[in-house]
């Protein structure tokens, strides 16, 4: 079986020693090296795995969620030949959770990946056509992972994302109203927090503990209320990653849907959509002011099973 590794060199976590390790372990277990490509801009990963695809048994990419969106978005563009397979070395490493690896430690996934890795499927989502890996979000906190200086990320991690939010935190969140439609009901709320996810959590916080990346469906939490002292009880869970999202159903309307279109009735949001941590391409106007849900490929990827 041949593998081929596509790695980011700018990720936090990502050095030669690493790169070497990967090679060195997917080596003992019987795999041969095709070859070792360098992503050198923002889309890179894209072109290189479409390259790639056809001309190996497995892909493993070396970077952050940013990376994991361009192979998922690759492979909702192809006819998928190869097997995805990824190792965290960026900042918040939200995909590494969803795929049961270890989130800030390479050399412990690597070992996890080599030993216990299975080949099986996760869900994407379509988002008005653009395919996103795991979350897709508006309003309130959504926006903080790509107004994050890329240097404040570099500098302090995930305490980048925690700076951020305090002063976010702490103003009256934006309202906007919508009307959607999903499981053929259609409602319409007003809303200060969107998150339409396949994953366990974003920003580096776990928010769906049991969350299935493979049963064809997306989760869907509005938030409807909002109070200070709601707020306070929600900023140390947030420091410490113990927010679970099954605890706020009374402020909010959370159901799974495999479908779900949302429109905006006035209001649009302050900042754009936020799909996987980065700002939506397409941009939402007082003319284009939907969006539509739908489950995309399903990615064939080789992860540990827990």
């Amino acid at each position: 079986m041949t593998f081929c590794v596509i790695y980011n060199p700018v990720s936090p976590h990502f050095s030669q020693e690493i790169l070497d390790y990967l090679v060195k372990k997917m080596t003992e277990k019987g795999f041969t090296l095709t070859q070792v490509l360098k992503s050198e801009y923002s889309g890179h990963v894209i072109e290189l795995i479409k390259e790639q695809d056809p001309l190996c048994d497995y892909i493993v990419t070396m970077g952050g969620d940013g990376t994991v969106n361009e192979a998922v978005r690759a492979f909702n563009e192809i006819e998928q030949h190869c097997v995805y397979a990824h190792i965290a070395t960026g900042t918040t490493n939200d995909m590494a959770n969803n795929y049961n690896m270890a989130r800030h430690d390479p050399k412990k996934g690597i070992d996890k990946l080599v030993a216990e890795g299975v080949e099986t499927y996760t869900d994407s989502i379509l988002v008005n056509g653009e395919p996103v890996c795991y979350v897709s979000a508006f309003c309130y906190v959504a926006p903080i992972p790509f107004l994050v200086s890329t240097k404040l990320k570099k500098k302090l991690g995930h305490a980048a994302y925690v700076v951020s939010a305090l002063p976010i935190l702490m103003k009256k969140p934006e309202r906007v109203t919508i009307t959607y439609t999903a499981n053929g009901e259609t409602k319409t709320v007003s809303t200060c927090l969107a998150l339409i996810t396949t994953s366990k959590g974003m920003g580096g916080i776990s928010l769906y503990r049991n969350a299935d990346q493979n049963d064809g469906k997306f989760e869907v939490f509005f938030l409807k209320k909002l109070s200070p002292k709601l707020v306070a009880e929600i900023f140390p869970k947030y420091l410490t990653d113990n927010i679970n999202l099954a605890d706020y159903l009374k402020y909010a309307e959370a159901f799974s849907t495999d479908k779900l279109d949302i429109r905006f009735d006035g209001t649009l949001p302050k900042h754009a959509v936020d799909n996987d941590g980065n700002k939506a391409e397409f941009e939402l106007t007082p003319e284009n002011n939907e969006l539509h849900y739908t489950i995309g490929k399903k990615i064939r990827v080789f992860m540990p099973p827990k």
